[in-house]
């Protein structure tokens, strides 16, 4: 399984510009990437899925 457990690694900076998100919804992925658990699909589901919630708000 690939893990990702560093919250500064270019990766997640990465996944980061990728999306268009509020710094609100960053940190949300950020301290979800932190978790012991969490994989780099995850953190994408989980950032396009605030991405389209913040493209409803819009």
């Amino acid at each position: 399984m690939n893990t990702c457990n560093s919250a500064n690694s270019k990766s997640l900076g990465k996944l980061l510009k990728t999306y268009d998100l509020t710094p609100k919804n960053k940190q949300k992925v950020i301290i979800s990437a932190q978790r012991k658990t969490a994989t780099w699909a995850g953190l994408h589901r989980l950032a396009r899925k605030l991405e389209f919630l913040q493209s409803l708000k819009d």
